[in-house]
């Protein structure tokens, strides 16, 4: 199913934690890890009980020079609607030794703290943006019985697609320039969302219809791959007249997406 989006107007016990104000918000947010690297932590805002746990991952090609910052504006604005937020942090491409699978594991491995930690009973879904949407959606289609649903915001949900010309990608896989191009397909299809088709976690893919950083065509691609594997429960929206950075500002249709794919996930 395509939608088009143009008129869309405390911490745990025994856990490494500390109040800290994060960026953008007026709200004490909590600093908690979920492991023992230094990259491995997020910030959790506390909120309504009746209201699933968001745990957003944010984008920046895999890299290290961008963090969770860049979500802290959408962390506000859905705690200021009531939810509870784990905004994360993993460990990204400049960090010594870091390469993939290290970043999808950390990913599935916050996931987890958050279901296991901090989510009560209304659930669990997670918000991805651009890059971090394929750990994201890789990380939840290995949980389809803890999470009511993964949004995909601009991601990169085939990587396959995306190919090995990416500088980013390259960078991500530690790819020299000899690499075995069937060696890499098989890696890339270990690591991207479509290689773990069909899976039973429900997916909202939105997508910028002027991204110029991540073609709309790999959503479209997403779905199509999606049914043709007989997964029912995948829908793709278009954001009409807005780009790939636009989900990040809360006055945006993209991020109007996002809440309302927030809201029909909570139903069910």
């Amino acid at each position: 199913m395509v939608r088009h989006a143009a008129g869309l107007t405390a911490g745990p016990a025994g856990c490494r934690c500390g109040g800290v104000a994060q960026e953008g918000s007026d709200t004490m947010a909590r600093r908690i890890f979920y492991g023992s690297e230094d990259s491995q932590h997020g910030h959790f805002y506390p909120g309504d009980a009746d209201k699933p746990l968001i745990t957003l991952v944010h984008g920046g090609f895999w890299r290290s020079l961008y963090t969770m910052k860049m979500e802290a504006k959408v962390a506000k604005d859905l705690n200021d609607r009531g939810y509870p937020v784990w905004n994360v942090e993993y460990r990204r491409v400049g960090e010594p030794g870091v390469t993939w699978p290290i970043l999808s594991q950390d990913v599935l491995a916050a996931i987890d703290y958050g279901t296991a930690k901090l989510a009560k009973g209304a659930g669990h879904i997670v918000a991805a943006h651009s890059a971090g949407a394929t750990l994201a959606v890789w990380a939840a289609a290995q949980r389809p019985d803890d999470l009511l649903g993964v949004i995909s915001r601009g991601g990169v949900l085939d990587l396959i697609e995306r190919g090995d010309g990416d500088q980013s990608m390259r960078l991500l896989f530690d790819l020299g320039p000899n690499a075995n191009p069937r060696l890499l397909k098989r890696t890339f299809a270990e690591a991207s969302p479509v290689g773990q088709m069909p899976f039973a976690t429900p997916v909202r893919v939105l997508h910028g219809r002027l991204d110029e950083q991540v073609p709309y065509q790999l959503s479209e691609w997403f779905l199509q791959r999606a049914q043709e594997n007989g997964m029912g429960d995948v829908t793709l929206t278009m954001i009409e007249r807005e780009g790939h950075d636009d989900f990040l500002e809360p006055g945006s249709k993209g991020h109007a997406a996002t809440v309302a794919a927030i809201e029909e996930l909570s139903a069910k």
